[in-house]
């Protein structure tokens, strides 16, 4: 049995290598509109260590829905293989198989219907993503800045999280979210899928301001917000909660 765990934890790694162009083309964002807002870089001390909640979350987040409805429409289904085959596209249908293959058949249905489409919770569900409860004094904002702090149309924006931890962090995600004074808000979810240990850190965001139909970026006020969250930000499910909110 171990050396079958060992194998197939192997054969995941290696599946979360080959399609992590897939990864970070289409899941940025775990929990707002993706325009033009992106996560650039984690400044040091980063996080380190090669695991599979990364895979399990972006492809949850992408295909949670879908599968909940499988469930929900076709009924019973008796392997992994078969469940998945439902999905549209190979690739899915390839990560899901290997994933539900991981927890196992009852395990991967089971939470799939308990975590509310919440990708993240999901994958503390099925223990591919780790669960450290901080506790005490765990994530303080130092400061959310702007450069530049005004522009035209066009201009690239860039947004600077900076923050403390104190306690060891579980799987969570760092959120800014900007509210123009028309026009849709927008945001990106930065996951963090192994936590922090304590130290100081920066996010960094990039937006360039470039004019739609659903954006476009009339002069006004942008309210900006951060946030840096155990678990998915919002969500209402253990495991999760707002350590701490920047404007």
């Amino acid at each position: 049995f171990r050396f079958s765990f060992i194998i197939m934890r192997a054969v995941l790694l290696l599946v979360a290598a080959l399609i992590a162009c897939f990864l970070v083309t289409e899941a940025v964002s775990l929990t707002l509109p993706r325009a033009r807002l992106t996560s650039v870089t984690r400044v040091s001390p980063q996080p380190v260590g090669l695991d599979l909640c990364p895979l399990c979350v972006n492809f949850m987040g992408q295909s949670i829905n879908e599968l909940l409805n499988i469930i929900l429409n076709v009924g019973v289904v008796g392997t992994c293989g078969e469940l998945c085959g439902y999905l549209p596209k190979a690739m899915e249908k390839d990560v899901c198989d290997l994933l539900c293959s991981y927890v196992g058949i009852e395990e991967f249905i089971k939470a799939v219907e308990k975590a509310d489409l919440d990708p993240i919770y999901y994958c503390q569900l099925t223990h591919i993503c780790p669960v450290v409860d901080c506790q005490g004094q765990c994530v303080k904002i130092q400061s959310l800045t702007v450069n530049p702090a005004s522009g035209p149309q066009g201009s690239k924006f860039e947004f600077d999280l900076q923050f403390t931890v104190f306690n060891k962090t579980g799987t969570g995600e760092i959120d800014l979210e900007i509210l123009p004074p028309d026009g849709f808000p927008l945001g990106a979810g930065d996951l963090v899928p192994l936590g922090y240990e304590p130290g100081n850190y920066v996010a960094r965001f990039n937006l360039q301001a470039e004019p739609s139909e659903n954006d476009p970026f009339n002069p006004g006020t942008y309210k900006v917000e951060g946030a840096v969250c155990e678990g998915e930000c919002g969500s209402k499910h253990p495991h999760s909660r707002v350590f701490d909110t920047a404007t």
